[in-house]
């Protein structure tokens, strides 16, 4: 089967391969399936799985690294240092066809002989297996989109059926009315895109060349503005008369009782100047750059002007012109503060604001009222007049929006803008609705802040539209609060008095406040208890002054700007009695009788509409009354019981809070104020009922007092509808059941331990984050027992159910170890579950040193070492510190098998040096008496290794040595190391060890021994004893071994051991790649159901939870680095190098006997020639000498040729025992390693078969039942 991806299944199919020698200098770059066949080139409108099955996108992708190392920068040089600085720096490579790329960072730029310039990113690495002969890796980097072409995806568009025409039949129509669409877009093409201006500030830094011009003037007339006595100057209104016509609107100032003081004219004087000097600057910039302004911009004269004069006030504001508007109205101001400090206990409910819907309406206001209250705080921090109207202007528009939220105030109150639709509210509402949030707020100097709104703001009309009507509300209820609020005082005393009265535990006044109107109602008296309402010091003021100022207000509100604040069905000008036509207005329809909250304070309209109010009904009469009001309804104690502070907390909520039992025992025994519904309902404004106050309080015998007023007078269904209830939080009391666990046990099944909030967290995933509780264990353990339960489903429980909105499990939070062996053994649960960071519970564990953890989910089969986070990072890597990455390295020591003599010895970890080396941590580990185990830890490079390797073939040059060192380097880039390369040196590093430890002769050899012993290694020293040990070696076995005369024997077992090691290696070569093959054919399908569950996304009928229920069965088959096929690999790998490594050590015996034939032959060629020399040479005494000289060099040869043929022989007598008893170990071994093999893949197929079995079984469950129900903010309770 072909790969599925374009680029890979063309590359190996081309001679491309071929001309990759050495594979390991090349890298692949490749990108990812999804974006070759889900895209295409812009240029030339060709699909990318199309284009990468040309040579040229196919070389383009291939880079050649000279010398198979990191490249250097052009500095050149080497050393630590070096290879630290060059990791950052940018790379340049060849491809095979000559073209470059750079390298910098994560991210691979094309470069020279690329047609167009793009960008990609170095998604992942991995190490790729052809199905080929040879079974050779190549190193691959995924990147997120080609080199080749311009980069244009093609996405998966849902067919969705639509009435508009489509393209096609657009171009038909317009062919028909005689135009065209390419027409159509000659003659109006697309406007540019418009600068977005936000401030004159702004404007200068936009548009440098106008801030050059005006900088130097603009500077001066801010510092030259002098707020001292000086004459009048021209007004605005004719120095802008060349920007604009006129200004917005001329209506007449409307009668206040805000009066300039001369020096607050003064400064109002010099303030206008400052702003006329300031537009002309402006007007005298150069036309050109007032065009670029207006043709690059939507600004126009107004808008200029209002930006300059918010400009000039803005940079006068905190230095000396809004502090000496305070100093003049200090009095005034201070005057009110402090008659607003005296009010600051009233309740919404006595200041005549009608309320529908009952406790919920009041919610629903109450949250609106406090969103105008942080809207309104800005006031305080506002740096200029117009910012000041603008932020009154918000809190009006916000106190009378619609919410459309769950009546919580959750929204960010910060936010400006404002787009809920107006309620149909009259003035005089409003008026009330403005008070309380002005006496909330807390703002000071309001007195000044009305006057500097009012009088210095020039450039807009600020006495009439929207603005003026804001401006004369705020003006009325300030008049109103300085001049007669002495009911309001008195209203908010007898509140703070009640109040106090429950924080303290007071039962006797309690009793004189909530009683005493009843009596009086008894008794027929309507005089009030002196010692409950003592009467204010302060002497009441007449409200004629603020009816005055109500009725200037009569034509602020211009018609068109009505609809914001009016009755949807009426003008504003119900609202003012004097202005009102005779007439009577138009009779309405009767409106459904609503449910409204008993707050019948202040005298309302007799009218059928709420849209009129009566003649005598005025602004002035809607907050308080006139000083012959009688107070009974406002001091009614039905009122008073009712009511809430700021917060919302009423009267029983704070006797909840302040633990008072016996407070609040007798305000539950008062039925006739405090009804169950009402209790029901009561929520403050976090949307906490009474008992999610009490459970979080702490207090058990508050909590207990409730529960068992809850338990007699509610019923089963109704109390399980009430303990669901959410706050702002979206938590039920269950999740705040670590306050009183005991509760725990009380409540059991009715508590709804799959509820989450808003953080996606259920009450069972918030218990196991109570970490530093004191009955941690005892709580987790009840709730997980009755979150089985409430399953319903005989079923283990479904952790997959309590995961929040992060991702994370409760595995990832859990902190105790008997606890998470718990949920490992008896829950269904995914132990490898990543959170949104990619984090695994054994990451998180390592990350915050959780050691008992640690060891816990690493006896977990299940658990997969391998996986990383989004930075590619294991949990060893993650560890808090040296010594849990120890711990973790020790671990993964003992869950070695060790060897016949107990000892385990195993590569337990790999990393990366900054000098580009990597480091091999080597561990072993003995049992000692004491039941303990002795581990010693040391570190080795690659080349350390390969030294072991070359000093054991010294000194025993008979033996097989595996040969493993044909790797890859993993800094062929610097920038992004690959650490697919690291792991597979690790593995292969601790096969060949692992060989060595198992080795005939090499399991009790010195060196061996000392390599994973000794911490440091000389590797001169062991060079040079390694060569004395050989030599030594050689003269032992002349001693102690006969020579072999007839070599028969020795080659025909040699033969017959080469043809079977020779078998073995074939057939392990052949499952070799058949295992490759499996490995990549799985790797293809996990992308292909990616890429089958990304288009099933596109299904817009497919419901959610299907989508999510794919989702998760894709994540099933992702492959990882510990997945048993691997492991198979590498095992076989091991054979295979061992039985390599065999077959070579069985070539030396050839090579000895035919050393051992040519030494023959030389004595053989020795004895002919003595005889050649007897035969011929003449019995002359002159050829006598020359006859035994011949003789003595032919004896000479002769026995230097026997004595290196008896050494031979001893030699290979030696090498056939040393090759017959290593064979016989390696056979043995052999065996035994494969069983094990075979077991632990029999083994570790069936942990992952039954893992994704489960996995699969949460994916149905999720595609029946769906997830677990979300927060969705306060719920409403069923009436009792």
């Amino acid at each position: 089967m072909q790969p599925l991806n374009p680029f890979v299944r063309a590359f190996f199919r081309s001679a491309l391969p071929a001309q990759c020698q050495p594979i390991g200098h090349h890298i692949l770059l490749v990108p990812t399936t999804e974006v070759l066949l889900r895209a295409k080139d812009r240029d030339t409108n060709t699909p990318y799985s199309d284009l990468a099955g040309t040579e040229e996108f196919l070389a383009s992708h291939v880079l050649r690294i000279p010398g198979g190392g990191p490249p250097l920068s052009g500095g050149g040089g080497g050393g630590i240092g070096n290879a630290r600085e060059n990791k950052n720096k940018a790379k340049q490579y060849t491809t095979i066809n000559g073209r470059t790329v750079v390298v910098k960072d994560s991210f691979v730029y094309s470069n020279k002989g690329f047609k167009t310039l793009n960008q990609a990113q170095l998604l992942s690495d991995a190490i790729y297996y052809p199905d080929a002969a040879d079974g050779q890796q190549w190193l691959v980097y995924y990147i997120s989109r080609p080199l080749i072409g311009t980069y244009q995806a093609t996405p998966i568009v849902p067919a969705v059926i639509s009435d508009a025409p489509s393209k096609e039949r657009r171009n038909v129509l317009a062919e028909a009315s005689g135009t065209s669409s390419a027409s159509v877009s000659i003659i109006a093409p697309p406007a540019p895109k418009k600068k977005e201006i936000k401030g004159f500030g702004d404007l200068l830094v936009q548009f440098p060349m106008i801030s050059r011009q005006m900088q130097n003037g603009l500077e001066k007339v801010i510092r030259d503005s002098s707020f001292s006595s000086q004459a009048s100057r021209p007004s605005i209104s004719d120095s802008v008369s060349s920007l604009r016509s006129s200004l917005s609107g001329t209506s007449t100032v409307h009668p206040t009782y805000l009066e300039l003081e001369p020096e607050e004219e003064t400064l109002r004087t010099a303030l206008e100047t400052a702003i006329v000097a300031a537009i002309d600057l402006f007007q005298n910039v150069d036309k050109q750059q007032l065009s670029i302004l207006g043709a690059s911009t939507e600004l126009t004269g107004p808008a200029v002007e209002r930006m300059i004069e918010r400009y000039v006030t803005e940079q006068v504001h905190d230095q000396n012109l809004f502090p000496r508007v305070c100093s003049i109205r200090r009095p005034d101001d201070s005057d009110l503060e402090s008659k607003m400090r005296k009010m600051s206990d009233i309740d919404i409910a006595q200041v005549g604001i009608p309320v529908e819907d009952g406790m919920q309406g009041k919610r629903a206001l109450t949250a609106r009222l406090n969103k105008g209250v942080q809207l309104f705080r800005r006031m305080g921090v506002a740096s200029s007049p117009q910012e000041m109207l603008d932020i009154l202007l918000d809190t009006q528009k916000v106190i009378t929006a619609s919410d459309e939220s769950d009546g919580l105030g959750l929204e960010d109150p910060s936010s400006t803008t404002v787009a809920a639709s107006p309620l149909t509210i009259n003035a005089d509402v409003l008026v009330s609705m403005l008070l309380i949030v002005i006496i909330r707020s807390g703002v000071r100097h309001l007195h000044s802040r009305l006057l500097y709104m009012r009088y210095f703001i020039f450039i807009d009309e600020v006495e009439s539209g929207e603005q003026g009507y804001a401006l004369a509300t705020m003006e009325a209820v300030l008049a109103h609060l300085s001049n007669s609020s002495n009911t309001l005082k008195k209203v908010s005393k007898k509140n703070r008095l009640l109040w106090q009265a429950v924080k303290t535990g007071d039962v006797n006044a309690l009793a004189a406040i909530l009683q005493v109107d009843r009596l009086i109602l008894q008794s027929g008296s309507t005089d009030h208890d002196p010692t409950v309402l003592s009467s204010d010091s302060e002497e009441e003021d007449s409200a004629d002054t603020s009816l005055d100022v109500i009725e200037s207000i009569e034509g602020a509100m211009p018609d068109g700007a009505a609809t914001d604040f009016a009755a949807l069905n009426g003008s504003l000008q119900h609202v003012f009695p004097f202005q009102r036509p005779p007439t009577p207005p138009p009779e309405l329809p009767p409106r459904k009788a609503k449910k409204h909250v008993s707050m019948a304070s202040l005298p309302r309209s007799h009218s059928a509409s709420s849209a009129y109010s009566s003649r005598s009904h005025s602004r002035q009469k809607s907050v308080d009354s006139d000083a012959s009001y009688n107070m009974g309804g406002d001091l009614s104690v039905d009122k008073i019981a009712q009511t809430q502070d700021s917060d919302g907390n009423s009267v029983l909520m704070m006797a909840v809070e302040a633990g008072k039992h016996d407070a609040l025992r007798f305000l539950l025994s008062l039925p006739a104020h405090f009804r169950t519904d009402f209790i029901l309902q009561d929520v403050n404004n976090d949307g906490a009922t009474l008992l999610n106050a009490a459970i979080q309080s702490g207090n058990r015998s508050v909590t207990d007092e409730l529960i068992h007023y809850l338990e007699s007078n509610v019923s089963e269904d109704e109390l399980r509808e009430y303990i669901k209830l959410q706050d702002s939080k979206g938590r039920c009391i269950a999740h705040y059941l670590f306050h009183q666990p005991h509760l725990i046990k009380r409540f059991g099944k009715k508590l709804p331990w799959r509820l989450k909030d808003k953080n996606g967290q259920t009450p069972l995933f918030a218990l196991c984050r109570s970490y530093d509780h004191d009955k941690y264990r005892y709580m987790v353990e009840e709730a997980l027992k009755f979150a089985t339960e409430t399953q319903n489903d005989g079923e283990p429980l479904h952790l997959d159910d309590h995961v929040d909105a992060k991702g994370n499990t409760l595995i990832h939070v859990m902190n105790d170890m008997q606890l998470t062996m718990r949920l490992l053994q008896h829950c269904d649960s995914d132990v490898n579950a990543a959170n949104d960071k990619r984090f695994t519970p054994l990451m998180v564990a390592s990350k915050y040193g959780r050691i008992d953890l640690v060891r816990t989910l690493f006896g977990d089969p299940r658990v997969d070492m391998t996986l990383k986070d989004h930075r590619g990072l294991t949990a060893v890597e993650l560890a808090k510190d040296d010594d849990v990455r120890n711990r973790i390295d020790d671990l993964t020591l003992l869950s070695s098998a060790p060897g016949k003599d107990g000892r385990t010895t195993t590569v337990v970890r790999s990393f990366f040096v900054e000098d580009a080396t990597v480091r091999l941590v080597l561990k072993s580990g003995v049992p000692n008496a004491n039941g303990l185990v002795t581990v010693t830890t040391c570190r080795r490079t690659v080349a350390d290794f390969e030294n072991l390797s070359k000093w054991l073939a010294i000194e025993c040059p008979a033996s097989w040595i595996p040969m493993q060192f044909n790797l890859s380097s993993p800094f062929l880039i610097p920038s992004k190391p690959s650490r697919t390369v690291l792991r597979d040196i690790q593995i292969r590093m601790d096969n060949f060890f692992r060989n060595l430890l198992t080795h005939g002769t090499f399991s009790t050899h010195e060196l061996v021994w000392e390599f994973f012993l000794v911490p440091e290694l000389d590797p001169d020293m062991l060079l040079e004893r390694s060569k004395r040990k050989a030599e030594a070696r050689v003269e032992n076995v002349k001693d102690e071994f006969e020579p072999i005369i007839d070599t028969h024997e020795v080659e025909n077992f040699v033969e017959h051991a080469r043809e079977q090691i020779k078998g073995v290696a074939s057939a392990t070569k052949k499952v070799i790649r058949e295992t490759n093959k499996h490995r990549m054919l799985s790797n293809d399908i996990s992308d292909a159901q990616n890429l089958a569950s990304s288009a099933l996304s596109t299904l817009t009928f497919l419901p959610g939870q299907h989508q999510t229920a794919i989702a998760r069965y894709s994540k099933l088959l992702v492959p990882t680095e510990a997945s048993p096929s691997a492991g198979l690999y590498y095992n076989l790998h091991a054979i295979y190098s061992s039985a390599t490594a065999i077959q070579f050590a069985t070539n030396r015996p050839a090579y000895l006997i035919g050393s051992m034939q040519q030494a023959q032959r030389t004595i053989d060629r020795s004895k002919n020639s003595i005889s050649r020399s007897n035969r011929w040479t003449p019995n002359i005494g002159l050829f006598e000498d020359a006859k035994k000289a011949v003789a003595m060099e032919a004896w000479d040869k002769a026995a230097k040729a026997r004595t290196e043929l008896e050494t031979l022989g001893s030699e290979l007598r030696y090498t056939q025992q040393t090759i017959a008893s290593e064979l016989a170990v390696w056979q043995e071994e052999h065996v035994k390693s494969g069983k094990e093999m075979l077991k632990r893949l029999a083994k570790e197929m069936v942990v992952k078969e039954k893992v994704k079995l489960e996995g699969m079984r949460r994916a149905l469950r999720c595609a029946k039942n769906g997830s677990a129900p979300a927060a969705v903010g306060h719920q409403k309770t069923a009436s009792s």
